[in-house]
């Protein structure tokens, strides 16, 4: 199902950060500092796992993205760059913040705020502003949030193929249900499915009969019986933009009537969701 997708294109990953230094601009910050994660990715189209080394980008409102890494990692990470150019390693009897304060100093900052994305891990913050202590840290929300929030044509189009792959998934899953089978059985069933798709498998939440009360599921071993609620929490992913789909279902016999009620329920709780949901509208609990 993922022969058609379009992957995220250096352009726009590059408008991106051009979108994300007008904010940085706008507010007076001096630049956006992102640890290895989703934003790291949102902009760069880097994908780094974390570990006690860190490996930063630094988007400064003005001027091109940088970067911060282990020395052992830097071919690595020159393999990976499509925006920016400059990288400051830093070996292992080196501080990496004294590196980051150097690149901070090459593109111009002398004071003010630095951003600091909301996945960042406190012990880089730490021995940056020790490091860097006549800058002020600031909290980098207002900066990414806005540029994350708002899904581009592209980025629509991989959640949706995401979707339904996942759709596609529960129902081969669906089309294999027996009884006496165990909840684990469901779930490999449905991962190969998403696998076989396209779709990397994130997880594959089943719950049967009573353990379908618990949010994330019971503790108790279940076998499937006839009468019995099946819910299917499921995700994939695609180029990284992932699904989170739930689906319910009855086994072998017609929904009790307190099943129905609790159904009917949800389904008119949702339907009260996506019409409060507007343009401009607020998510406030009332």
């Amino acid at each position: 199902m993922t022969a058609d997708i379009a992957p995220i294109t250096v352009k726009e990953r590059e408008a991106r950060i051009e979108k994300a230094q007008r904010f940085l601009t706008e507010q007076k910050i001096g630049a956006l500092i992102l640890d290895a994660g989703t934003s790291l990715e949102y902009f760069t189209g880097i994908s780094w796992h974390q570990s006690e080394r860190p490996m930063i980008a630094i988007i400064p409102a003005k001027g091109d993205t940088r970067y911060v890494c282990p020395g052992f990692e830097e071919a690595r990470l020159r393999e990976l760059i499509k925006i920016g150019k400059d990288v400051y390693a830093w070996q292992e009897d080196e501080s990496p913040y004294k590196q980051i304060a150097v690149a901070l100093k090459d593109a111009g900052i002398q004071s003010g705020n630095i951003g600091m994305e909301e996945r960042l891990r406190f012990f880089i913050l730490d021995g940056i502003r020790k490091e860097a202590s006549h800058l002020n840290y600031t909290s980098g929300d207002t900066v990414t949030m806005p540029c994350r929030m708002i899904k581009s044509t592209a980025e629509l189009s991989l959640m949706q193929k995401a979707s339904d792959i996942t759709t596609a998934a529960i129902k081969v899953g669906i089309s294999q249900l027996q009884e006496g089978m165990e909840p684990a059985e469901l779930s490999a069933i449905i991962d190969n499915a998403h696998l076989k798709l396209g779709g990397e498998p994130d997880f594959a939440l089943v719950l049967f009969g009573e353990s379908s009360a618990f949010p994330h599921g019971s503790i108790k071993p279940r076998t499937l019986k006839k009468g019995d609620i099946v819910l299917m929490d499921c995700g994939c992913s695609v180029e990284n933009y992932s699904s989170d789909i739930t689906r319910t279902i009855v086994f072998g016999a017609e929904p009790t009537k307190r099943q129905l009620e609790i159904w009917s329920l949800e389904q008119r709780s949702q339907a009260a969701g996506f019409n409060a949901a507007k343009i401009g509208a607020a998510c406030l609990w009332e």
